[in-house]
């Protein structure tokens, strides 16, 4: 192992992050690969304090700093991979600080996969001056938003997260919005959840392009 792919955490000799998400891919796959190289990404430019990263929003900057986070993070270790170089250099070229679960970030992954790839992450939708809510993926000319529903939220809220959920669903319909929500175990087929998205979302299919290819 070089030297420069390691760090230390307390007092014990490990990969570093990086290196370690861009080894998920011959592991588990280039999806947990994608995910974990997003994560690292997210940490680096956001912190690790996802409260607050909730609390205060992402700075308007953020997406102006990812070329060269990507380049300083991953450009160095992908170098130094004996094989396997122009697939992490693929995947390192479509991530974003804005998955904000594994869940959303194989949902990316998806929509990549599909030849989707003129979408936007984390968009608040206003009403008035206040916020209604915040899709995690939209294709802004159509008006499709995504939705990808983790379960904890709903073990900690119960119903009245279901109802407030319910509330906004029903605006962003009256506002012009398709709306599509997936489940966790949707987004971890890539089959399923073209089904789902193609189903719901027809005129989706003409905006394929070139379909991500490791």
């Amino acid at each position: 192992m070089r030297t420069e792919d390691v760090s230390e955490v307390a007092g014990i000799r490990v990969t570093t992050p990086a290196k370690t998400a861009l080894a998920l891919k011959t592991a588990l796959g280039p999806a947990a690969a994608f995910a974990a190289i997003e994560q690292v990404l997210r940490w680096s430019l956001l912190g690790t304090d996802e409260e607050a990263i909730f609390k205060t929003g992402y700075p308007p900057q953020v997406m102006s700093l990812v070329p060269d986070a990507v380049d300083g993070l991953f450009g160095p270790p992908i170098a130094r991979m004996p094989r396997g170089k122009k697939s992490a250099r693929t995947l390192a070229a479509l991530i974003t600080p804005l998955s904000e679960s594994y869940a959303v970030s194989r949902a990316s992954f998806n929509l990549h996969l599909l030849g989707l790839h003129d979408f936007v992450q984390q968009v608040d939708v206003k009403e008035g001056h206040r916020t209604l809510t915040r899709l995690d993926f939209l294709f802004e000319d159509g008006g499709v938003a995504l939705y990808v529903d983790g379960t904890q939220k709903y073990v900690d809220g119960g119903i009245t997260v279901m109802n407030k959920e319910s509330w906004q669903h029903n605006r962003l319909l009256s506002m012009g919005y398709k709306v599509i929500r997936f489940k966790f175990k949707e987004v971890m087929n890539v089959a399923t959840f073209s089904r789902k998205l193609f189903d719901q979302a027809p005129e989706l299919k003409a905006r394929c392009r070139k379909k991500l290819v490791l």
